[in-house]
């Protein structure tokens, strides 16, 4: 029907492909399928399958996502170290408070 239409009303472009001659062959649903030759697999083959192909899921996966490398270990912490006692022989401010002081012997010898 849509062969008959001018391009403008929705019909096919001069330039489209004929039609085949001959009708494509329809499937016929209500036909028996063949038997199969290959027999199913019994309860063990199901599962030495099942095993092997989770095998290989778990390495394609070890292989695409390696496991991160493992923490640094813990590192002791150090106690803080400790401020040098003030020695008052070795601060300058203290050497010259010293040295206008004079030493406690020699007052008492003064007195």
């Amino acid at each position: 029907m849509g062969d008959t239409l001018p391009q403008k009303a929705g019909g096919l472009p001069a330039n489209a492909p004929a039609r085949p001659a001959d009708a494509l062959p329809v499937p016929n649903v209500y036909e028996v399928r063949p038997t199969r030759e290959a027999r199913p697999l019994d309860a063990t083959e199901q599962k030495k399958l099942e095993s092997d192909l989770t095998s290989l899921r778990e390495s394609q996966k070890a292989r695409a996502n390696p496991p991160p490398p493992p923490p640094p270990p813990p590192v002791a912490k150090k106690a803080p170290a400790k401020k040098p006692a003030k020695n008052p022989a070795t601060n300058p401010a203290t050497d010259a408070a010293a040295a206008k002081k004079p030493p406690a012997d020699e007052k008492q010898q003064a007195n």
